[in-house]
């Protein structure tokens, strides 16, 4: 028998009051951490833009090769390029949050990229990738709900992003971040630290971090296209058949981001386009590159695709005007194709086909050297230009970049 009864009867009673008090306030504090703090991985998509990509899937040792767009890639992917090209596309509640567009020779990984469970919840969306070697160019878009965050982790540092547009190389030797706009915090195995804004840059390895540094000066104004169309550009629109449907050019949203869209749905010839005048000496400049991102939608030239009979039709076409150092006028161009032409339809050298509905980043190459035969002495002007029948494409990240 017990000696003491009510002392077990107080402590039994003690011991469930503390339990009911513990049950009162714990239960309400765990299920607002859960609340605040509970995450969900986002949909990241892989499009292929020249393809095949090599790429691991996590949990999976043997590379695969994927020649088709695929919405399911898991965290801790490995993609991989060498004269291939792709582009990583990360959705959070049905917005665009970030695009990691991936250069040849390139190797990254896909470490996480996760959302909070809840609205309630003060968290960003968060993404973190691993760049081995290459070249790549993240954008990181305004989420309306909350701020978008991405950290890349490299061999030499680390490289955390907010809202703008990136552009970050690993090679053998250094890191190089080039910030074109928004704010970018670099910090290298030293724990040396430097914050950079728009058109800044920094070389980084493991024992220092040269800059911030100017970047590359980029001749052109209102390239995103976040003011409206009459800031920087005009535009014009002419066809041969005053009956016919017009063709419009107008500022959109597509995947999160301001960009120009060229549309007509006609039967027989049209071109609309926007140009900027630029006007600007460049024989001090060693190198000068076109940047733009490109999709088309939709075209069709009586059935076909390609550019037309005289490869002057294509659903985009990008032509730079300049004076060469002898005081002659000149003019470059690139054009952009979907589809297969007619077999008698030629198709210039100076025409690109890309795949149909993905987003297609274009990197001229230095067109100093390209254009050495007739150096340009000044960029007049850059018009960006639809020319067919019917056509639905975009272009968005226009930049003229020039370095001395």
């Amino acid at each position: 028998m017990r000696r003491n009864p009510e002392r077990l009867a107080w402590g039994i009673l003690l011991l469930s009051f503390f339990t009911c008090i513990s049950l009162t306030v714990g239960v309400p504090l765990g299920v607002r951490h859960y609340i605040l703090y509970a995450r969900v991985g986002q949909n990241v998509t892989l499009e292929v833009q020249r393809g095949p990509l090599r790429v691991t899937l996590a949990g999976r040792g043997e590379p695969v090769a994927i020649a088709e767009e695929r919405d399911d890639i898991p965290e801790r992917t490995i993609v991989a390029t060498d004269s291939t090209a792709g582009r990583l596309v990360m959705h959070a509640n049905g917005s665009v949050i970030a695009t990691v567009q991936i250069y040849d020779d390139t190797e990254i990984v896909l470490s996480s990229a996760r959302s909070p469970r809840f609205s309630a919840s003060r968290l960003p969306h968060r993404i973190t990738l691993e760049v081995r070697a290459g070249r790549v160019r993240i954008g990181v878009s305004d989420s309306e709900d909350r701020p978008t965050v991405v950290e890349v982790n490299t061999p030499y540092g680390t490289v955390t992003l907010a809202e703008g547009s990136y552009e970050i190389r690993v090679n053998g030797t250094a890191v190089e971040v080039t910030v074109r706009d928004g704010q970018a915090d670099v910090v290298n195995d030293a724990e040396q630290v430097k914050s950079l804004g728009p058109a800044e840059r920094v070389t980084m390895d493991s024992e220092q971090i040269i800059g911030p540094l100017p970047a590359a000066r980029n001749l052109i104004i209102n390239g995103d296209f976040q003011a409206p169309l009459e800031n920087g550009w005009s535009s014009y629109s002419e066809q041969t058949a005053p009956e016919q449907p017009p063709a419009r050019v107008s500022i959109i949203t597509d995947e999160g981001r301001k960009v120009v869209n060229f549309y007509r749905d006609g039967s027989n010839h049209a071109e609309v386009g926007i140009r900027q005048e630029i006007n600007y000496d460049v024989r001090d400049f060693t190198a000068l590159e076109l940047h733009l991102a490109v999709r088309i939608i939709h075209q069709n030239i009586l059935g076909f695709g390609g550019c037309g009979y005289l490869s002057s039709e294509c659903p985009i076409i990008v032509r730079v005007d300049y004076k060469d150092v002898w005081g002659t006028d000149r003019y470059w161009l690139h054009g952009f194709y979907t589809g297969e032409p007619a077999s008698d339809w030629p198709l210039e050298p100076w025409t690109e086909q890309i795949p149909l509905g993905n987003w297609q980043t274009y990197d001229s190459g230095n067109l100093m050297e390209e254009l050495a035969e007739a150096p340009p002495a000044s960029i007049k002007q850059l018009t960006i230009y639809a020319s067919g029948h019917s056509f639905n494409a975009m272009v968005t990240e226009v930049e003229l970049l020039a370095q001395e």
